[in-house]
């Protein structure tokens, strides 16, 4: 993994870039293409991913219409919170939206680390917890903004997910149409040029 890789999931999870060297030493490394299924609804996936390069996301049926929930992309974690915590089948669907690499720890192999050493054992507890509150906040966005506010969101915090995700993912994110995005692009383009 480069450097930079480390670092940034480090920086992502508030802790030090070796002690990320030291968790994914023994990781298995996986490539992705796009429409890959990681983790199938209704299937029990234990394992846990940080993600190297790429986008994913996850996603459900409400109503017989698919709803985008989150994405990830290159620095952060994803996993079946069902399938790591209870070795339950999974409530969604992960799946791949760019060419994408994977760092790939299954539960076994993240309990052996953490029983060898309590300050892996630390860090998986830093990690979980920072995931944990991203899963908050984002329940939070999702209802007290607008689609307007969390698409400016997005769009500040994670630009690579506007330019690497095909729109009608980003509308089911935000809960709404394609039509609506679509206006909510042209209102800030007509913004920015008056700026």
């Amino acid at each position: 993994m480069k450097d930079n890789t480390f670092e940034k999931i480090a920086e992502h999870f508030a802790v030090s870039g070796q002690e990320i060297r030291l968790l994914l030493k023994d990781a298995e490394k996986i490539s992705f293409t796009p429409k890959d299924i990681v983790v199938h609804e209704r299937e029990i996936n234990s394992n846990l991913y940080f993600i190297t390069q790429g986008v994913w996301r996850a996603y459900t049926f409400k109503d017989g219409v698919e709803m985008t929930l989150w994405f990830v992309s290159e620095g952060e974690m994803a996993l079946s919170v069902w399938g790591y915590t209870s070795n339950l089948p999974s409530h969604l669907t992960l799946e791949v939206v760019t060419d994408s690499e994977a760092y790939c720890l299954s539960r076994s192999k993240l309990e052996q680390l953490f029983q060898s050493s309590i300050s892996l054992a630390n860090l998986g507890r830093k990690i979980l917890e920072n995931f944990m509150l991203e899963i908050e906040v984002a329940w939070l966005d999702s209802y007290n903004r607008t689609a307007l506010e969390r698409y400016v969101t997005l769009l500040e915090k994670q630009p690579e997910i506007i330019r690497a995700v095909p729109l009608k993912y980003i509308a089911s994110y935000l809960g709404i149409t394609a039509q609506s995005l679509s206006r909510i692009r042209n209102r800030l383009a007509g913004l920015s040029r008056h700026i």
